[in-house]
């Protein structure tokens, strides 16, 4: 069966971001490279725009049976009792349109997240998620969060076997969402409950300033391990996006210290 043509879905399009963001982690892809081809991967309409960024990567095992990988493998309906359709990155702010949001008529079909759920890319909406998370799973351990100013996306160990990871979204609550996968060795828990909030809610507070973008708007923040000068602690990667599509990044410490500011002074 080839992909060509096949519209990809939201799930699909977080996926393609994941596994750039392994291979950047890796040292498969640049800052650069990272930078331009998540942008490219979150306005992909087709599977074969994403085939062509993520083709020449070498795959974790954790994405190896994924629909960005193996597109046969793509659900042709919902499965019954499933967890609930998740959007992902897309359009979550009707300016956004470069990382963490989708171009055109795939906005108009996103469900929001609960009314009282503050914005996830703020101070306010981080201590939110950090403390339902908490409340949620009983503690602050995760391998990977990402939040878009609607909604969250966390990959976490299965309680049940920890060679497992599963992935949860959250709009005010949790769901699951795909199945569980295979969960490298080498992956690193990352502790919520390390992250200075005061400290990273200024920094994404004055993001698009320090970024040059004073136009833009905070997009997406993700805690993860990164490529960086302290490899042993995990980074806040914080995004901000204009409404031409521009896009730019910085990664600071969980104490709030910026380490890396894309692109570079």
């Amino acid at each position: 069966m080839t992909s060509t043509g096949i519209r990809a879905r939201d799930v699909d399009r977080v996926e393609a971001c994941g596994l750039l963001d392994a291979a950047h982690a890796e040292g498969q892809l640049t800052d650069t490279e990272h930078a331009t081809r998540t942008d490219r991967a979150m306005r992909s309409v087709t599977f074969d725009q994403l085939a062509m960024l993520v083709g020449d990567l070498q795959i974790p095992v954790r994405y190896a049976g994924s629909a960005v990988v193996r597109p046969d493998r793509r659900p042709r309906e919902p499965r019954p009792g499933g967890p609930r359709r998740w959007a992902g990155a897309a359009g979550l702010v009707a300016a956004a349109a470069g990382v963490g949001a989708l171009a055109g008529s795939c906005a108009g079909g996103l469900v929001s997240s609960a009314p009282d759920v503050p914005n996830l890319t703020t101070g306010a909406g981080i201590q939110r998620f950090i403390e339902d998370y908490r409340a949620h799973f009983g503690d602050t351990l995760a391998d990977e969060v990402l939040l878009f100013p609607e909604r969250g996306a966390v990959d976490r160990r299965s309680d049940t076997d920890p060679g497992r990871y599963v992935g949860h979204s959250y709009d005010g609550e949790f769901d699951t969402w795909g199945v569980d996968s295979d969960r490298p060795r080498d992956t690193r828990t990352l502790d919520l409950g390390g992250v200075d909030v005061a400290a990273i809610a200024r920094l994404v507070a004055g993001a698009p300033e320090t970024l040059r973008l004073p136009d833009g708007e905070v997009s997406q923040v993700r805690f993860q391990f990164g490529t960086n000068d302290r490899l042993a602690e995990p980074v806040v990667a914080i995004y901000v996006t204009d409404a031409v599509e521009y896009s730019t990044f910085m990664t600071v410490g969980f104490d709030g210290e910026i380490l890396r500011v894309y692109p570079p002074d």
